[in-house]
C-alpha cells in the first residue's frame, strides 16, 4: 500500500473508491487520441531504425571516421552522461505546467536533437581523426542531453494517457502494431542505394535519406505535443516539496522491477552488435544492401498474425511469462543459426532464401517483444506507486535510459572493435559506390557477430525477466491498492473525485 499519500483528515468512503476502480476501468482513448499517439512516436520509431542501420556504416565508410574514433568519443560521452540523466528524473517529476507534466519536453530538446542528428550526416570530408573525435564527441554529448529529457518523457506519456490498464495494454498493442508498418520505411531505403543510377554517389542518397527521416521526426513531435493529453492523478507539488530529491533516489533504488528491466535493457547491446553490422553483411555476405529490405518484407509478416493475440495471451499466461518465452525462443533460433554457420551455395538466391527463412524464423516475436517491453514498464511504474505514493517515472525512465545509452554506447565500442579486428575496409569504385567483398574469412566473422550476439543478448533478457515480480495476485493486489490511493488524491485535491481522473494543473 502507498505511503503517506493522502492526508489523515481525508475522509475515503467505500463510494470514492468505486468510482476510482470505475475510473480505472473505464476508456478515455477514441480513435482520434490513440493515433495521435502512435503518431507522435512515429517519426522516431523510423528515426531510431534507420539511423540504427545506416549510420554507424556511413560514418566509417564515407566520412572516412575510424571505428576506433567512434568508440572513444562514445566510451567518453558515456561517462558524462552520468550527470545529465542524474538531473533529469528528478526534473521531469517535479515539472508542474499548463500544458502537463511531460508534454513540454515533446518540443523544448527538439533543436539538440536536430542538431545532434543532423550534423553527423553532412560534416566535412578529410577531417584528421582527432577533429573527428572532438566533433563526434560534441555531436553526441548534445544528442545525450536531448535524450535524457526527451526520451523518458516520451516514456512517461504513454502511462498517463490513461489510468485503465487494459486500455494501456491495446494502446501498446497497437502502437507496436503500428510500429510494423513504421519500420518498414527505412528498410526500403537501402532499393534506393542499389537501384538509383549509379553516377549518384552513394553519400548522397544516404544524406537525403537521413533528411527525410530527420523532417519526420520534427513534424510528428510538434504533433504530439498539441493533442495528446494527461489523466493519472500526480502527486500535488507540496507532496513533492516535502519528498526530496534523495527520499526519491532511495524510493526509486529500492524498486526491484526496475533493476530488473534496468538489466534486461543492458543485454539490449546484443542486439545493437548484430544491427551495427547488419550493413555489413548484407552488402558484403549477400552482394546487396537491398536484399535487407526484401528480408525485411518477409522476416515482418509473422508479426501481423502473432500480435493481435497479444492481450490474449497476457491474460492467459501472464505478462510476465510470455516475455520471457518471447526472448528465449528468439535467442535459440539465432544460437541455431551460429551453430548451422555460413555456407552460401553458388546459388545467390538460394542464400537469400535461406537466409531469409532463418530470419523469420527468429523474429517471430519480436513484435511481442516490444509489446511486453512497454507493459511490464508501466507495471513498473505502477508498483513504485503503490509502495511510495508518487510516480517517480521521470527519475525512473531517466536510469532505464541510461543503462541503454550505456548499452548502446558498449554495442559501439564492441562493432568498432570487431571491424577494426577483421580489418575490414571499404571498397568504392570510381564513382563512389560502394561494393563487396569476397574474403571467406571475413564473411564469417562478419556471420559470427550477426548471429551470435542477439542470440546472447535475447537469451540473457529472457532469463532476467523471471525475477520481474510484478505479477498474479501481488499484481491484483497493487491495482487494487491503488484505486484506494488514487481517490484520496483526488478527493483530497478537489473535494470529490473528478470523473475523468484527469490531471490538470
Amino acid at each position: 500500500m502507498a505511503e503517506n499519500t493522502v492526508s489523515t483528515n481525508t475522509q475515503i468512503t467505500e463510494a470514492d473508491v468505486e468510482k476510482q476502480r470505475r475510473q480505472q476501468e473505464k476508456e478515455y482513448l477514441g480513435p482520434r487520441e490513440m493515433a495521435a499517439y502512435i503518431i507522435s512516436g512515429f517519426g522516431d520509431k523510423n528515426w531510431e531504425t534507420f539511423s540504427g542501420n545506416n549510420m554507424f556504416f556511413y560514418n566509417t565508410t564515407f566520412q572516412g571516421v575510424s571505428p576506433v574514433t567512434l568508440s572513444l568519443a562514445d566510451s567518453v560521452c558515456s561517462i558524462l552522461d552520468t550527470f545529465d540523466n542524474a538531473i533529469s528524473g528528478p526534473i521531469l517529476d517535479r515539472t508542474r505546467t499548463r500544458w502537463g507534466r511531460v508534454r513540454p519536453y515533446f518540443v523544448l530538446t527538439l533543436p539538440f536533437w536536430i542538431f545532434s542528428n543532423l550534423v553527423p550526416w553532412i560534416l566535412p570530408q578529410g577531417l584528421s581523426q582527432v577533429a573527428l573525435f572532438v566533433w563526434f564527441f560534441f555531436i553526441k554529448y548534445v544528442g545525450s542531453i536531448s535524450n535524457s529529457f526527451y526520451s523518458p518523457a516520451y516514456t512517461a506519456i504513454l502511462y498517463n494517457l490513461t489510468p485503465n490498464v487494459n486500455e494501456r495494454n491495446k494502446l501498446i498493442a497497437t502502437d507496436t502494431y503500428a510500429d510494423l508498418l513504421g519500420v518498414w520505411l527505412p528498410s526500403l531505403f537501402p532499393f534506393f542505394v542499389d537501384y538509383l543510377p549509379r553516377t549518384i554517389p552513394t553519400r548522397s542518397i544516404y544524406l537525403g535519406g537521413a533528411l527525410v527521416f530527420i523532417a519526420m521526426v520534427i513534424i510528428f513531435r510538434v504533433y504530439g505535443f498539441f493533442t495528446l493529453k494527461e489523466r493519472v492523478p500526480l502527486a500535488s507539488r507540496e507532496e513533492m516539496k516535502s519528498t526530496s530529491v534523495f527520499k526519491s533516489v532511495k524510493q526509486v533504488a529500492s524498486c526491484r522491477p526496475m533493476w530488473v528491466l534496468l538489466i534486461k535493457n543492458f543485454f539490449g547491446m546484443g542486439k545493437a552488435v548484430g544491427q551495427n553490422v547488419s550493413n555489413y553483411f548484407w552488402l558484403n555476405c549477400t552482394g546487396k544492401l537491398s536484399n535487407a529490405a526484401i528480408s525485411g518484407i518477409f522476416t515482418g509478416l509473422p508479426s501481423y498474425f502473432v500480435l493481435p493475440f497479444a492481450t490474449k495471451l497476457t491474460k492467459k499466461l501472464g505478462l510476465k511469462k510470455l516475455a520471457v518465452l518471447s526472448y528465449l525462443y528468439c535467442g535459440i533460433v539465432y544460437l541455431v543459426m551460429y551453430l548451422i554457420g555460413f555456407s552460401p551455395t553458388e546459388n545467390s538466391f538460394v542464400n537469400l532464401v535461406i537466409i531469409v527463412f532463418e530470419l523469420t524464423l527468429a523474429g517471430a516475436m519480436n513484435s511481442v517483444q516490444r509489446y511486453c517491453n512497454s507493459a511490464l514498464t508501466g507495471d513498473m511504474y505502477d508498483y513504485v506507486e503503490w509502495k511510495t505514493g508518487i510516480r517517480n517515472e521521470g527519475m525512473m525512465s531517466a536510469a532505464m535510459g541510461y543503462i541503454t545509452l550505456v548499452g548502446n554506447n558498449i554495442s559501439s565500442i564492441l562493432s568498432g572493435l570487431i571491424i577494426a579486428a577483421i580489418k575490414y575496409e571499404p571498397l568504392l569504385n570510381s564513382h563512389g559506390v560502394v561494393i563487396p567483398q569476397t574474403d571467406p574469412g571475413m564473411l564469417n566473422a562478419i556471420w559470427t557477430v550477426f548471429t551470435l550476439a542477439p542470440a546472447i543478448g535475447r537469451s540473457c533478457k529472457g532469463i532476467s525477466l523471471m525475477f520481474f515480480n510484478v505479477d498474479g495476485k501481488v499484481r491484483e493486489q497493487m491495482m487494487e491498492d491503488l484505486a484506494v490511493s488514487r481517490a484520496g488524491k483526488l478527493k483530497e485535491r478537489t473535494g470529490a473525485g473528478t470523473e475523468d481522473g484527469a490531471n490538470e494543473e
